[in-house]
C-alpha cells in the first residue's frame, strides 16, 4: 500500500513525500528488496545519487553478489580512446580572431603545438590587436599569417579545421577529425566543454548532424573540419559551413571532447539561404478515441476549438469505444450538433485500430492524432503544425506535454533510454529545466514521439501503412510508426511551440494490473524484436551521456574507439535521394 503511494506521488513530481513515505515502509519492512528498489529509484530521481548506490551496493552485499555495481562516471574521470592511424598531406587551421584578445589568440596558438601527428598550417583571420604584426605570435605557432576578415579557400585544397580564437584543442583532436574525414565525407565536428565567463565548465555533448538540430543550437560544435569549403560558401560562419554542408554531403560527428571553447553568444541564424515551403493546405483532421470520461473529454474539444485559429479548417472525429455513462452520452450528442462527428465502436480496445479506422475514406492533407484527457494550451496550434509539416522533409510533429502540476511528461521518446527501452525524454522534470542544450524547450529533430499528440502528413501516414493494429493495440504503437516513417527518409520532430496538458490514460487507465502488464510486455517484446539495434540506439542521444532511471542525461561515461567510430559512421548525414524527405540522421 504505501509503495502505491509513493508511486503516485512520484507520478505527481512531490519526490521528498515519496521519498519519506518509502522510508516509512522500509522501517516497518526493512527486509522488502521492492521497498529498497523503489527507494534508490526515486532518490536518483531526485539526485541522491550516492545514497541510492549506497541502497544497491548493501542488497548486492546481502545477496552475496560478485559483481559490483558498475562505477557512475564522475566529471574528470573521462577517458578517451585513441584514434585510428589515417595521414593527410597537411590541415588548414583557419583562426577566427576578429572579436578575441591577443592573449586568447595565443591560447589557440599554444595549444597547436601539441598537435605533433598532424602537419598542419595556421591562419589567423585578422582582429584582436591589429596593432601587433605575425612577429607577436611567432615562436608560439611557426606559419601562423595574420589574414584579413573572411575565411579563404585554400588552394591546394587541403582539409579545413575552423575554430574561433581562445580554443584549444586536445593532442588527438586532429587525428579524431581526420579520421572522420574519410569516405567522401565532407565534414566532421566533435563535442567540446564550454567555459563561462567566472570558469565554470560544462561539457557540450552534441547529437547526430542534422540540420533542424542546428538550427535551434543554442550552443553550437565549436571545433568542424571541412574538406574544401569551397568558393561558393565564402563569407559564412561556421554555422553556416556546416549548414551548408550538410545539404552537400555526408558530415559526421565524433562524439568526444576534443576541445575546450570560451562560452560565447553564437547567433542561430544558420546563414544558410533556404527556398520558401509551401504551407501545407487544405483541412486538419483530428482523431480522439474516447470511452466515458466526458469532462475530460470535454476539456479537450473546448480546448481545439478554442485556440484553433481557422476553427472551420479543423474537422474533428471522435471514436466512440463503447462509452456507457449517461453524461457522457449527453456531451457526446452536444457535441454532434456542433459539428463533430461521433464514430460508435463497440469492441475491444485497440488504439491503432480505431485510428487507423477514423483515416478511412478521408483525405486530408494532416491528421492530428490525440488523447482524450489533453488540454491544448497553445493558441493558433493548428497554423502551427501546418507551418512545421511545411517544413522541407518534415513528417510527424511531436508535442510538449505537461501534467497538471507543471511538469513534463513529454519531450520527445529516446530509444533504449531504460533497460534497452524507449522512454519519455524530460519526464517528470520540473516547468523551469531546459536539459541538456535546451533540448526540451528547443523544436528539434526526435527518433519518436508520444501519439498522445501526434501530427503529420496524411501522405506518409499512407506511404508507411498507419498504425499497426495487430501487433501494437495499445501501446509502442506511435514509436513503431515514427521508426518506420524515419526508415524511408522522414524527420520526426519534436515542438515544444505546441504544449498540452495530459491526465495520463483516463479512459483506460494505467498498465495497473496482471494482464495490463502483460500485454505492455509482449508488445514491447514485439518491438524490440522488430526493429533489433535500431530500437536500443537514439541519434539524438549523444553516447556519453549516461543515465540513471528517468534521468537520461544524469552523468558521463567514457567511450570505446570502436563505439566512437559506430556512432560517428550510423549517424552520419547524407543528401536525400527524395527531394523533400531528407535522411533521417
Amino acid at each position: 500500500m504505501r509503495v502505491r503511494l509513493a508511486n503516485t506521488l512520484r507520478e505527481s513530481g512531490d519526490l521528498p513525500a515519496a521519498i519519506s513515505v518509502l522510508r516509512e515502509a522500509l522501517s516497518l519492512r526493512p527486509d522488502k528488496a521492492n521497498i529498497k528498489l523503489t527507494l534508490a529509484e526515486v532518490l536518483d530521481e531526485a539526485n541522491f545519487s550516492h545514497e541510492a548506490d549506497a541502497i544497491r551496493s548493501q542488497m548486492l552485499e546481502l545477496v552475496g553478489a560478485e559483481t559490483a555495481i558498475p562505477p557512475f562516471s564522475q566529471p574528470g574521470v573521462i577517458s578517451r580512446p585513441g584514434a585510428p592511424a589515417r595521414s593527410v598531406d597537411r590541415v588548414e587551421i583557419q583562426i577566427k580572431a576578429q572579436t578575441c584578445t591577443k592573449e586568447e589568440v595565443e591560447m589557440t596558438l599554444a595549444s597547436l603545438r601539441g598537435l605533433t601527428s598532424v602537419n598542419w598550417h595556421a591562419t589567423v583571420l585578422k582582429g584582436c590587436d591589429q596593432s601587433q604584426g605575425v612577429e607577436s605570435f611567432g615562436p608560439t605557432a611557426p606559419g601562423a599569417l595574420l589574414m584579413s576578415d573572411n575565411l579563404t579557400r585554400t588552394a591546394a585544397l587541403n582539409p579545413v579545421l575552423l575554430i574561433d580564437a581562445g580554443t584549444v584543442l586536445t593532442p588527438d583532436c586532429l587525428d579524431w577529425l581526420i579520421w572522420a574525414l574519410t569516405d567522401d565525407v565532407c565534414a566532421a565536428y566533435c563535442d567540446h566543454d564550454e567555459v563561462d565567463t567566472v570558469g565554470t565548465k560544462r561539457p557540450i555533448l552534441q547529437s547526430a548532424p542534422h540540420f533542424l538540430d542546428l538550427v535551434t543550437n543554442p550552443s553550437p560544435p565549436a571545433v568542424i573540419i571541412f574538406r574544401d569549403h569551397g568558393n561558393d560558401a565564402r563569407g559564412f560562419g561556421a554555422r553556416g559551413l556546416l549548414s551548408w554542408a550538410l545539404t552537400r554531403g555526408k558530415v559526421r560527428h565524433v562524439p568526444l571532447v576534443l576541445a575546450c571553447a570560451k562560452a560565447s553568444d553564437r547567433s542561430l541564424n544558420t546563414e544558410r539561404p533556404s527556398k520558401p515551403q509551401p504551407e501545407v493546405a487544405g483541412r486538419i483532421l483530428v482523431v480522439i478515441p474516447t470511452r466515458d470520461e466526458g469532462a475530460a473529454l470535454e476539456v479537450m474539444l473546448t480546448s481545439l476549438f478554442r485556440n484553433a485559429s481557422s476553427r472551420d479548417e479543423v474537422d474533428v472525429v471522435v471514436i466512440d469505444n463503447g462509452s456507457r455513462e449517461s453524461g457522457t452520452l449527453k456531451m457526446l450528442e452536444h457535441w454532434r450538433s456542433q459539428g463533430v462527428e461521433i464514430l460508435r465502436r463497440d469492441e475491444p480496445f485497440n488504439w491503432a485500430s480505431l485510428n487507423n479506422i477514423a483515416c478511412e475514406g478521408r483525405e486530408h492533407p494532416i491528421v492530428v492524432f490525440a488523447n482524450n484527457d489533453m488540454e491544448m494550451l497553445s493558441e493558433s496550434w493548428d497554423l502551427t503544425a501546418r507551418r512545421l509539416l511545411s517544413m522541407d522533409g518534415v513528417g510527424v510533429v511531436g508535442a510538449r506535454l505537461i501534467y497538471p502540476n507543471d511538469r513534463v511528461q513529454h519531450a520527445g521518446i529516446v530509444m533504449g533510454a531504460l533497460n534497452g527501452e524507449p522512454l519519455h525524454e524530460g519526464l517528470r522534470a520540473g516547468p523551469d529545466e531546459r536539459g541538456p542544450l535546451d533540448r526540451w524547450v528547443r523544436r528539434r529533430p526526435a527518433t519518436a514521439v508520444t501519439g498522445a499528440f501526434m501530427a503529420m502528413r496524411r501522405s506518409v501516414f499512407d506511404q508507411v501503412g498507419g498504425f499497426d493494429a495487430e501487433n501494437f493495440a495499445v501501446s509502442c504503437n506511435d514509436v513503431d510508426f515514427c521508426l518506420r516513417a524515419g526508415a524511408v527518409g522522414w524527420t520526426i520532430l519534436y515542438a515544444p511551440e505546441l504544449v498540452l496538458r495530459h491526465h495520463e490514460s483516463l479512459s483506460r487507465g494505467h498498465s495497473n494490473t496482471e494482464a495490463k502488464r502483460k500485454r505492455v510486455s509482449e508488445e514491447m517484446g514485439r518491438l524490440l524484436a522488430r526493429w533489433g539495434d535500431r530500437a536500443r540506439f537514439d541519434p539524438t542521444r549523444n553516447p556519453q551521456w549516461e543515465g540513471r532511471g528517468i534521468r537520461l542525461f544524469a552523468g558521463m561515461r567514457s567511450l570505446t574507439a570502436e563505439e566512437v567510430m559506430d556512432w560517428a559512421i550510423k549517424t552520419e548525414s547524407r543528401p536525400s535521394d527524395q527531394p523533400e524527405t531528407p535522411t533521417l540522421a
